[in-house]
């Protein structure tokens, strides 16, 4: 009992000297208190997370961004080269980055408090409409993606239980509709919220499969590890594909605007830092997976990496993984048929509720049993949608507001934009045509 009090009361002093107070908060002498400092970042590093936390808004935004994409990274320098690959990764990183930047401070500046509205602001509702259907191209390509790979890692579990090699086909199309029967009904809640815990649920698993990967290689290959294998730089027409396949892991910014939403304290620096801590954490969990995965089998690498592992451990990452992508679907389809409703003004409608979740469920489920090509899909979605989302909309509104207020082309800022926004967007729209070809 006296553990027990003693906890409490730690945890009421904790709360009441540090929970609402940001670290920056300044003595009146301009000096953080020693204990405040103490307190608020034991709270913030250890204690709950709270909704509109800093800590829950990074996390938010890397399940936003992390997920199925990650694990194709290893096979990209097979193709493009190893440094080429690290190098890629950085711009994406900083181009995600550069591409938040410019959204909170139109967002802050002009008072938007959504992707759509800022869009509508500046550039009018016949682009917010064309903003709107990029969403729902993209939205719709990753559920096919998670639906491919649901099916490609219930099909690697059951090779570990010697299945018959030449059932994999019907093993998709069996497989692939009685999923999309039974992820129906969950699909059709309009409430989704008692699915929140299984985005950190994404984090662990994803987090388990990154480690056995790390262990895998020092176990399995450093003793006898060939260096004469790596491939550093391999300059082709491919790169652009490797560039738009790694960009869509990048993609979260359509969850920029509700984090901005439920942040306490919402400000452009406490944003900013919600920004940094996400992509460079991204960016240290991708380039460590991509590394080490590569380095284990080099040429012999899969388009998706823990397809090249049939041991116990990585079966039960594929189990775990393929449950994640059970609820994926659903998770994702909910944006996208309130955009689609939105967009057709019949947001009240249960008629169209319904025609529009059969659309989504099962136009997606048929592409992905006719068309499982994941790693093309993943180009088609980051050079093409997810270009347009992250680089090709931000530059062109925040060019158009900058004009607005009588400054020239000749302005820097202008002039860099423009440039980021055409050589990222021709890069990403030839890759996502190149990976269609060569994936």
């Amino acid at each position: 009992m006296k553990i027990q009090r003693s906890e409490d009361d730690l945890s009421t002093k904790l709360q009441d000297d540090a929970v609402n107070q940001s670290a920056d908060n300044l003595s009146d002498e301009g000096q953080l208190e020693k204990s405040t400092l103490h307190y608020s970042w034991f709270v913030r590093t250890f204690g709950p997370m709270k909704k509109g936390s800093l800590r829950q808004s990074v996390i938010a935004l890397m399940c936003a961004a992390m997920g199925s994409g990650m694990l194709s990274f290893p096979s990209n320098p097979v193709q493009s080269g190893l440094i080429n690959c690290i190098v890629l990764m950085i711009i994406c990183a900083l181009l995600s980055r550069f591409s938040m930047y410019i959204l909170m401070k139109c967002a802050f500046k002009y008072d938007q408090h959504s992707y759509a509205e800022l869009v509508k602001f500046a550039l009018g509702p016949s682009m917010q409409k064309f903003y709107s259907v990029d969403v729902i191209c993209y939205t719709f390509g990753a559920i096919v993606c998670y639906q491919i790979l649901f099916t490609q890692f219930v099909w690697q579990v059951l090779l570990k239980f010697n299945f018959d090699d030449s059932y994999q086909d019907q093993v998709r199309y069996i497989g692939g509709s009685i999923f999309m029967i039974i992820n129906f009904p969950v699909s059709m809640m309009r409430d989704l919220y008692s699915l929140r815990y299984f985005t950190h649920l994404q984090i662990l698993i994803i987090a388990y499969i990154l480690v056995t990967i790390v262990i895998y290689f020092f176990i399995n290959v450093s003793d006898n590890f060939e260096g004469d294998k790596i491939v550093y730089f391999d300059f082709n027409i491919q790169i652009t594909s490797t560039f738009a396949a790694t960009f869509f892991g990048f993609i979260c910014h359509q969850l920029i605007f509700p984090i901005r939403s439920e942040l306490k304290r919402s400000t452009f620096k406490r944003m900013s830092k919600i920004f940094n801590r996400a992509i460079f954490s991204e960016a240290i969990i991708y380039l460590t997976l991509m590394i080490f995965g590569y380095l284990s089998f080099f040429e012999k690498t899969e388009k998706i990496i823990i397809d090249n592992y049939d041991d116990v451990a990585f079966t039960i990452a594929k189990a775990l993984f393929a449950f994640i992508m059970f609820f994926a679907v659903p998770i994702n389809l909910n944006p996208s048929r309130l955009t689609v409703l939105q967009l057709i003004n019949k947001e009240k409608s249960w008629k169209a509720y319904v025609i529009t979740t059969v659309i989504l469920q099962y136009t997606t489920g048929v592409i992905a049993m006719i068309y499982p090509n994941v790693k093309a899909i993943f180009g088609l979605l980051g050079g093409i949608f997810g270009m347009i989302m992250v680089i090709v909309l931000p530059c062109t509104l925040f060019i158009t507001l900058e004009l607005k207020e009588g400054k020239k082309w000749s302005d820097s800022n202008i002039i860099v934009t423009l440039i980021i926004g055409i050589v990222a967007g021709v890069a990403g729209f030839t890759g996502a045509i190149v990976s269609q070809i060569y994936s």
